[in-house]
């Protein structure tokens, strides 16, 4: 009674809290603004996320700045409250694993981290480490993953990509442990996640023409998807990959039926079927009274309102017309 007590209540916080999500009427008017200023005007209408716009600095700096400390401001409040800490899971993960790559990409070029993401913990504990200083604690999983990229610079310095690798492996592989431990739909969301995460990694390894043996940085084992399928879809030619993917059960991601393309504009739709898919996916449980669906789903689908309003207001800082900005937005949570 204790766990659906708690989320009776992080659910009650989302009913009040949810008048802040976009919605597609809201993103057609952003669309038709006519700079970002008369965009910024429009987001002040917003409730809750409206006021942290009031008065700021239009540059694309500061609005991902103001949606970055929006986004995690709600989260951590959530991870706070009795119950939360279980549902958030997921994006305080999403946030650390950002701040820690920012901070090794400024430990290989020697630079000071003056400005970084926020995370859960200080991330200046990072270039501690990889600076040989003793007796800095991390979680173990995170530990043995900067452990990872230490070594792994002594052997290939300078290398970047690798390091971001070995990043994102370490975070899906908490994914697959968070699903380990989660039950009915959510389970199913992560697993989704997780393979969607995979294919985009591959996908974007096959037009940087990455070579195999950096990709094995990135896999590990799950039930999912096998290695010797993950390096096929990185080794298969190009018109090989629908019927590939028609095999393995997952041809819905691609956005022209039985094609495949291989560069990064492509790939980007991709990306947006998949954000639409797991968006959809978490939609259907929005109106429960209990367990944790309907917070998980609040949560995400303010990730996925972030990611659009940087679209659009970028976009409308740089002038970008309102089709090309309509072409890349993801479906709203509340239709």
């Amino acid at each position: 009674m204790s766990v659906e007590r708690d989320y009776a209540y992080l659910i009650g916080r989302v009913r009040v809290l949810e008048r802040s999500l976009l919605y597609p009427r809201l993103l057609e008017s952003l669309l038709r603004a006519e700079d970002l200023e008369q965009a910024l005007r429009v987001m002040a209408e917003v409730p809750y996320l409206g006021e942290a716009f009031q008065g700021i600095l239009p540059t694309p700096q500061t609005i991902d700045k103001v949606l970055t400390d929006h986004f995690f401001g709600l989260v951590s409040d959530f991870a706070k409250q009795p119950g939360g800490e279980d549902v958030t899971a997921f994006f305080l993960l999403w946030f650390d694993v950002a701040a820690v790559k920012l901070a090794v990409k400024h430990f290989m070029v020697k630079k000071p981290l003056e400005k970084t993401y926020p995370a859960s913990f200080d991330v200046r504990k990072v270039l501690r480490f990889l600076g040989g200083e003793v007796g800095e604690y991390f979680p173990t999983a995170l530990g043995q993953a900067l452990q990872e990229i230490q070594e792994f610079l002594e052997g290939h310095p300078g290398n970047a990509q690798g390091v971001e690798f070995i990043l994102d492996r370490f975070f899906l592989q908490e994914v697959y442990n968070l699903a380990g431990h989660a039950e009915g739909p959510l389970r199913k969301w992560y697993h989704a996640f997780l393979v969607f995460s995979l294919l985009r990694g591959v996908f974007r390894a096959r037009y940087q023409e990455r070579k195999p043996d950096a990709l094995r940085l990135l896999y590990f084992e799950n039930t999912l998807l096998g290695e010797r399928e993950f390096l096929e879809l990185a080794s298969l030619p190009e018109d090989k990959i629908p019927e590939y993917l028609q095999y393995l059960g997952f041809a819905f991601v691609l956005p022209e039926e039985g094609v495949f393309r291989n560069d990064p504009y492509y790939l980007a739709e991709m990306e947006r079927k998949m954000d639409n898919h797991l968006l959809m996916w978490v939609r259907q449980y929005r109106r429960g009274a209990f367990g944790p669906e309907p917070v998980f789903g609040f949560l995400f689908a303010k990730s996925i309102d972030v990611k659009n309003l940087r679209i659009l207001l970028e976009g409308k800082y740089f002038g970008l017309e309102g089709e090309v900005l309509r072409r890349k937005l993801r479906e709203c949570y509340y239709e």
